[in-house]
């Protein structure tokens, strides 16, 4: 999908002025997956805006976010502030401080690697130290089910129930899987996974995530993580579904092994990145021996989420389609192949199990 494809227009000048008032111009636009997003120049300074769907959520779970990022920048993260979040025109925009560093991966998409083996090192260290400085935010449990959720407490149930649970509770979820025969896809691909993980999901230290740890996300001075930006997935779940995360969206590089490319992962950068975490927030035994699992398991309910807004919000066939067949379906396929058993073994030396 290139960006003609993409759902959002550019934030207008007429916005700009209703959100920020008389006198803000945009300096800059730009057009990201599931929000548009701009530079703009106010009277008090640099401001970027960005525009969402409420995607069923109410304003509070945004409030969250951004009590999340302010709390994280408090103690030292470099963490973009939130400043504002205002509704207009059935929208919502949010109003944050400009990220400080450079903006190396402006045009990086999803699973698209780290530059360097010293980038994905100052990644770990980074996302660590937010775990540390998150340890303290008083405002401990997990997002609701609506908008994007990055979280792990479904394996709990069987798979084909946690789906029937997460359709009921999203509405385009359901309309989409409506008339479908999906259970027993659903459950070649998970039931062995959430069987491993279910005794040990309780087990997990919790700590407020950002949820979307990847290239794109990360603002850089030189060889260190200098800006932090794009909270509007931070959730509250197992800390180290957080570093799954973060090496799934910046490790293995899905777009080609979807297409066929069974070695398209980088398991150097995967060790930079968990071990630069380890040095800063050790891992516990519990941890290390989950970690592959977290990793194979933590597109489930992403996933889903995503095909809400990709169905509920763009009402856009194609790719409803490809989340639930590629992104929910055909990655957890994956790592039940030959192949996928093997990066799976890998992984879980990466993390020190056993």
């Amino acid at each position: 999908m290139g960006l003609a494809d993409r759902y959002w227009d550019p934030i207008s000048d007429a916005e700009v002025e209703a959100v920020l008032g008389a006198g803000a111009v945009a300096v800059a636009r730009h057009r990201r997956w599931l929000f548009a997003v701009a530079r703009c120049r106010t009277h008090r300074g640099d401001v970027y805006l960005k525009r969402q769907p409420p995607m069923g959520r109410r304003l509070d779970q945004l409030a969250w976010q951004h009590r999340l990022a302010n709390h994280l920048a408090d103690r030292g993260l470099p963490a973009t502030r939130a400043i504002g979040l205002v509704e207009h025109g059935g929208h919502w925009y949010e109003v944050h401080e400009p990220a400080a560093g450079e903006d190396v991966y402006e045009g990086a998409e999803s699973w698209d690697p780290f530059a360097s083996e010293t980038h994905a090192a100052a990644a770990g260290t980074a996302l660590a130290r937010l775990h540390v400085a998150g340890a303290d935010f008083p405002d401990r449990r997990p997002q609701p089910q609506a908008g994007f959720v990055v979280q792990l407490g479904m394996v709990a149930m069987a798979p084909v129930d946690a789906v029937a649970a997460l359709a009921a509770a999203r509405p385009a979820v359901a309309e989409y899987l409506g008339g479908r025969g999906w259970e027993a896809d659903v459950a070649a691909a998970y039931d062995a996974v959430f069987r491993r993980l279910r005794p040990a999901v309780p087990g997990l230290p919790p700590a407020p995530l950002h949820g979307d740890w990847q290239t794109n996300n990360l603002f850089f001075a030189g060889d260190e993580v200098s800006g932090i930006i794009d909270f509007h997935q931070a959730d509250y779940a197992p800390r180290v579904l957080d570093l799954a995360v973060a090496v799934e969206r910046n490790c293995f590089f899905w777009n080609r092994i979807s297409a066929g490319d069974d070695a398209a992962f980088d398991l150097r950068h995967a060790a930079a990145l968990v071990g630069a975490y380890d040095e800063v927030a050790p891992l516990v035994p519990a941890e290390r021996a989950a970690f592959a699992d977290v990793l194979q398991a933590c597109q489930f309910e992403y996933g889903i989420s995503f095909l809400d807004y990709y169905w509920g919000v763009e009402r856009d066939r194609e790719k409803a389609d490809w989340a639930w067949e590629t992104f929910v379906l055909g990655h957890a396929r994956w790592w039940e192949s030959g192949p996928g058993r093997d990066a799976h073994a890998a992984v879980a030396r990466v993390a020190g199990a056993g």
